[in-house]
């Protein structure tokens, strides 16, 4: 099994966010990040490969722009640790803020896991499962 340094590690995480975060990138796109087993546990909700790429989808769908910007970021072996903070504005122009506690495991350069919660920081309650949600 190959193992990516610290700073690739690092590097994936970002790019995966800037892709999820970008209306323009395509969903298929996210392929490159995520092994086709996948799994994503958020806020009490599982998604599998499938579950997950339907809910990039929507994201995208629903956004106009976003942007991730992390408070801290942790690697160790396989697993990465971050703290950060989404910044995105709807379709509509409503602004959401959100903060992610993620913990990403990466194996053979692709994210096999990931566990996380999100807290809604500003934007309507209706979106406190934008980090989940999927329209499928």
């Amino acid at each position: 099994m190959t193992q990516l340094s610290k700073a690739a590690s690092q590097d994936l995480i970002k790019k995966v966010l800037e892709s999820m975060l970008d209306p323009n990138a395509p969903v298929e796109q996210l392929r490159e990040f995520f092994s086709t087993n996948y799994r994503q546990d958020i806020d009490g909700v599982t998604l599998d490969f499938t579950g997950f790429m339907a809910h990039a989808e929507d994201l995208k769908k629903s956004i106009s722009a976003g942007s991730t910007t992390f408070e801290m970021m942790i690697v160790e072996g396989q697993t990465v640790a971050d703290v950060h903070i989404v910044d995105a504005i709807k379709l509509n122009g409503e602004k959401i803020r959100i903060k992610v506690i993620a913990f990403y495991t990466i194996e053979n350069g692709k994210i096999t896991r990931v566990n996380e919660l999100t807290h809604l920081l500003s934007g309507l309650t209706e979106d406190r499962n934008l980090g989940s949600r999927t329209s499928h």
